[in-house]
């Protein structure tokens, strides 16, 4: 487990704690069990498509705690999901790609 992902957005103070620890348990759970698989780099990108359609669930969740997923919130997730890759050992992926499903 990956407890160094997603700081940023805890030290901002603008998302409430318990939904960024949903997204931090879907990239170090969903996301990683995925990466551990890979066997290439479509894999990868499929299961990054996968788990950003589980966090678009939670859009809701955010808005109505008034603190919307946003770009600043994009940037931090494709961060952290390029820290896991890296910490598999994938180095050359497209991180803009890695959100293509995102719905915010």
């Amino acid at each position: 487990m990956n407890n160094d992902i997603l700081l940023d957005m805890y030290d901002e103070g603008y998302y409430l704690e318990h939904l960024v620890d949903r997204i931090k348990n879907l990239l170090n759970t969903d996301f990683s069990n995925a990466i551990s698989k890979a066997k290439n780099d479509q894999d990868i990108y499929h299961a990054a498509n996968d788990v950003v359609r589980k966090i678009n669930k939670l859009k809701p969740l955010f808005e109505e705690a008034e603190c919307e997923l946003d770009g600043v919130a994009a940037d931090h997730i494709s961060e952290a999901m390029m820290m896991i890759l890296q910490d598999a050992g994938y180095f050359d992926i497209d991180q803009q790609e890695l959100l293509a499903a995102k719905e915010w």
